[in-house]
């Protein structure tokens, strides 16, 4: 990617916590510090329990908690710079501007953190599988995997939507049998994914990039916090039946396929991830271990993957996904619009809510991004990212005024020094440094 000084968020929205955790308010601390102190002794839980194994490399790593509406932070250990101030055997602080509330490896104040959003999953076991999800991205450059997230504009077109879908139907029949019948429906699997290569040049990597990136992070997440193969299988299993209801899967998919991978990866060819390196594709990753493959046409292959039925619904789809693109067509292309230069951004985006928009760029939903200008923060129609990653374009604004501007679904939080400026077409509005 161009720009590595991203932060890209792995989810939003995650179920409250119970227990006594206080209403946050901007500037306020809504910490359960009882709860906070459980979920820290977790994560050295996890590591403990990994000591290395995984990866022959430690996880270990500070564990930092942010509530997104207060922006407020607490750690359980001390950051390098001073910024985090002690409490009650714990470290609290204040997420600057220019930082996004996220599930996310973070660089701040002199450490890389595990960033977790504040309340945590509910649920004990996902809980764990985010803790150790992000622990995983803190580590993975010094695995000589580092960080990618291209788009991945075909998994929102009928034939790449349909390969997908029967690709994780073939990986969910063999979860459920043994033998011979595991090893058909894996070479399926693998069959599935080349199909869609071929209907889509450049796809093996994008699709790899994101794959070797949060792929890996969510297997090695269900990994460490899974107890037995049984309970793993079924982690697997719960995010490959996603793929046949998810709304869109351009940036989403490799959490479900990731983990899905690696846990035939562990049982056909335990060594793996000794050599995994950043050129290597999962699911051919596999393919030593599964014995030649019979020749076959895939469409006859995918009939009892339900080929007719997925094609069907993803035809129907398809043609309701180019009325919507008509729609966020007049939204961020033909304006009018506001434009805003990238030179240093932060992201932090819904993964569930990114949707290319042909040659014009990228949708990124649930957006806040901060850069030179200030913060923008884009809830319902989030905001068109060029494919040169250099413009960030929303709606443009009615009122002008002021260093708080708001337009449809966005609110800027305008930098001092800045100021709105006409655009390069009439109607359309950029960002200037005042002279």
């Amino acid at each position: 990617m161009l720009r590595r000084l991203l932060l890209f968020v792995l989810a939003f929205g995650v179920p409250p916590v119970a227990g006594r955790a206080q209403p946050s308010a901007p500037g306020g601390f809504a910490f359960d510090t009882s709860a906070a102190r459980k979920y820290f002794g977790e994560t050295a839980g996890l590591i403990g329990r990994d000591a290395g194994a995984l990866w022959h490399r430690s996880l270990d790593g500070p564990l930092l908690f942010v509530d997104p509406a207060s922006r407020s932070l607490l750690a359980a250990v001390p950051d390098s710079e001073g910024k985090l101030q002690p409490y009650g055997g714990f470290f609290r602080g204040q997420l600057p501007a220019g930082e996004n509330a996220a599930n996310a490896a973070l660089r701040w104040a002199g450490r890389t953190w595990a960033m977790a959003l504040w309340p945590p999953p509910a649920d004990s076991l996902e809980r764990d599988v985010l803790f150790a999800h992000e622990l995983w991205h803190r580590i993975q450059d010094s695995l000589g995997l580092p960080a990618r997230d291209p788009p991945n504009p075909l998994l929102n077109t009928r034939d790449g939507r349909l390969w997908l879908r029967l690709e994780g139907r073939a990986l969910q029949r063999a979860l459920g049998v043994e033998g011979a019948a595991r090893l058909r429906a894996l070479r399926d699997a693998l069959l599935f994914r080349r199909v869609r290569r071929r209907l889509f040049p450049g796809a093996d990597s994008t699709e790899r990039q994101l794959e070797l990136s949060e792929g890996l992070a969510e297997y090695s997440g269900i990994a460490l916090a899974t107890g037995d193969l049984e309970q793993r299988r079924a982690l697997v299993l719960e995010r490959l039946v996603a793929l046949d209801s998810a709304g869109t899967h351009e940036r989403n998919f490799a959490y479900r396929t990731g983990p899905a991978y690696g846990f035939f990866l562990d049982l056909l060819s335990p060594e793996w991830r000794s050599g995994l390196k950043p050129g290597d594709d999962l699911a051919f990753t596999l393919e030593p271990a599964l014995g030649p493959a019979r020749a076959g046409v895939a469409a006859t292959r995918g009939a009892s993957y339900g080929y007719v039925a997925v094609r069907r619904e993803e035809t129907t789809r398809a043609a309701r996904t180019r009325a919507r693109l008509l729609v966020l067509r007049a939204r961020f292309v033909r304006g009018p619009l506001l434009e805003l230069p990238l030179a240093q951004m932060k992201l932090g985006f819904d993964p569930g809510r990114v949707e290319t928009l042909d040659s014009a760029g990228t949708i990124y939903g649930s957006l806040r991004l901060s850069d030179h200008w200030g913060v923008l923060q884009a809830d319902s129609t989030g905001g068109l990212i060029s494919p040169d990653w250099l413009r960030l374009v929303v709606p443009a604004p009615a009122d002008t005024g002021g260093r708080r501007l708001a337009g449809p679904g966005w609110v800027l939080e305008l930098a001092a020094g800045w100021r709105l400026v006409p655009g390069r077409r009439p109607g359309d509005m950029t960002v200037t440094r005042d002279p």
